[in-house]
């Protein structure tokens, strides 16, 4: 039982920084894709203008 309690904790502290990594990387991707799609709407107009 000695060596349970570190490893779930440990266990549970890895499981909790993977859940933020995948979290801000879906904010990255999210903002990029945003950027993406602004600029294609100002070329859009460029060429239409």
């Amino acid at each position: 039982m000695t060596f349970s309690t570190p490893i779930l904790a440990t266990a549970f502290v890895l499981a909790a920084a993977a859940l933020q990594a995948l979290r801000s990387a879906a904010s990255t991707t999210r903002s990029m894709v945003k950027v993406r799609s602004n600029q294609r709407q100002s070329a859009n107009a460029k060429n239409q203008g």
